[in-house]
């Protein structure tokens, strides 16, 4: 993969994560701090999170083609490092108080993960079956 695809789907996995981890932060805000109110400054969080969340996917970038025991390894990789740079930042900004709090974000970030990776997964499955049928018209 070139670099210039991987900063293209890195791009579309930061949008992913922007929009997950709004719908997370609301989902845990309501649950954990209900009463608090925001300002127009909190609008930056879902971006800096996914800024943050996007700089480990160096980990998984490779000019050659990868076995599925390399990949598995550089994704298993990837989300160790992405939960402990999130939680450390989670804990440097005072966002994460307590243990709830800490286990609750740290499965949100499991199962955003898991859901940005889901929706990858269709977007590119869906680019290789165009593909195929483009190449097949052209066999045949």
């Amino acid at each position: 993969m070139s670099f210039i695809e991987f900063t293209k789907k890195n791009l579309m996995t930061f949008f992913i994560i922007v929009t997950c981890v709004t719908v997370a932060i609301a989902i845990l805000g309501a649950n954990f701090d209900k009463g608090t109110t925001f300002g127009y400054e909190a609008f930056y969080s879902p971006i800096i999170i996914g800024i943050i969340a996007v700089l480990p996917s160096f980990v998984l970038y490779s000019k050659k083609e990868l076995s599925l025991k390399q990949m598995l390894l550089r994704r298993i990789l990837h989300f160790i490092v992405l939960e402990m740079i999130l939680i450390g930042f989670g804990y440097f900004t005072k966002i994460l108080r307590d243990t709830n709090v800490t286990i609750s974000f740290a499965l949100s970030v499991f199962i955003i993960y898991l859901f940005t990776n889901l929706i990858t997964w269709i977007i590119d499955s869906r680019t290789a079956n165009e593909i195929n049928v483009g190449l097949k018209k052209l066999q045949g």
